[in-house]
């Protein structure tokens, strides 16, 4: 978790254990602004201080401060303000706010490796064909003898490398940079996001993480009584997934003109299963908010699952794959030192 993250949720959870305490509101903020290390953040509740004092709404006080209140977040406190449940929402959030971080840290553990071993290959690539195999090149053309096939395929890998190292860089710079900004469009966004979701192993993984964060941000604004319209809207933009998106856009399209919620997500595949099931009895039940909270441990639980799958994938292949690189380029290496006798007798 970010350190401004890590702050916003230590905030949340006393200003929900301040409130238990029933201390007044302003009293609350005022001690939460002395007493919060971080000088951002001390800034924004002295002013979030300052608005309630003079009789502004806290959900609108908050709602000031994008980039430090989500709209989530503004939502359920405007929902916990008029339901008297102030605390109680506050402790959701904080919980909202630490599951969301576990999501984010699964997903980042399964790549951190990956992309090491991935580094640390290039580097001894690098070290080998620039530091030492040219030094055998140089003893070889001194004795008049060619070098072993395997080093002079190496070499020559490097020979090209070096000759157009800024070529390679700059197209695949050119790729990266045209791939990003085209999905920071609307239309390129939501394509890659279809995408990403039909990617074998790795799409599993996508979707079971967007719709648990989707779940549990509409389980935390329903279960304090957020408008379900409003929460849905809400829990589109949280997902990070503008496929996804579109179609929960389309759900909320769908309750607002008078369907129900279970018949609105019937309609799409990739809610059928647990998650509609959940809905319906949930719809049915009255416990919605309940069963929306069940279904997300359980996307959660599927996801770490995968990810441990992916990873115990991943990194044996990876780590063999590379090995076995490795092992080459040090067979290219000795090559030149057994065959140096023969070619000084030369």
């Amino acid at each position: 978790m970010s350190a401004s993250a890590v702050h916003l949720l230590i905030f949340t959870k006393q200003f929900a254990a301040m409130l238990r305490s029933r201390l007044p509101l302003v009293s609350v903020l005022e001690n939460l602004a002395e007493e919060t290390p971080q000088k951002s953040l001390k800034e924004v509740i002295s002013t979030v201080t300052d608005d309630v004092k003079h009789g502004i709404d806290l959900g609108d006080a908050l709602a000031e401060h994008p980039d430090t209140f989500s709209a989530v977040f503004v939502n359920v406190a405007r929902a916990g303000m008029l339901s008297g449940k102030l605390d109680s929402s506050l402790t959701q959030i904080a919980g909202y706010l630490e599951n969301l971080d576990q999501l984010r840290r699964k997903l980042r553990a399964a790549f951190a490796y990956p992309a090491f071993m991935l580094v640390a290959f290039f580097a001894v690539f690098n070290g080998m064909i620039f530091g030492i195999l040219p030094r055998f090149r140089e003893m070889y053309k001194n004795f008049h003898k060619a070098l072993p096939a395997p080093t002079q395929l190496l070499l020559d890998i490097g020979d090209f490398w070096a000759a157009n190292w800024y070529l390679v860089i700059g197209t695949t710079a050119v790729l990266v940079m045209t791939f990003s900004i085209w999905i920071k469009t609307e239309d390129g966004r939501r394509v890659w996001d279809e995408v990403k979701l039909k990617l074998p192993i790795i799409g599993a993984a996508w979707r079971m993480a967007a719709l648990a964060r989707f779940l549990r941000t509409l389980a935390v604004q329903v279960h304090n009584d957020v408008r379900l319209l409003d929460a849905l809207r809400l829990s589109a933009d949280v997902v990070d997934n503008y496929y996804i998106r579109d179609i929960l856009l389309d759900i909320a399209n769908s309750v607002e003109n008078g369907g129900s919620i279970a018949g609105a997500f019937r309609d799409h595949e990739i809610f059928h299963g647990i998650v509609l099931q959940m809905i319906r009895s949930g719809e049915d039940s009255g416990t919605l908010d309940e069963l929306l909270a069940a279904s997300a441990d359980y996307f959660d639980s599927l996801l770490a699952d995968l990810l441990n799958v992916i990873a115990g994938l991943i990194n044996p292949v990876l780590t063999v794959f590379i090995g076995l690189a490795v092992a080459g380029m040090m067979v290219a290496s000795f090559l030149p030192v057994f065959d140096m006798g023969s070619a000084v007798g030369q």
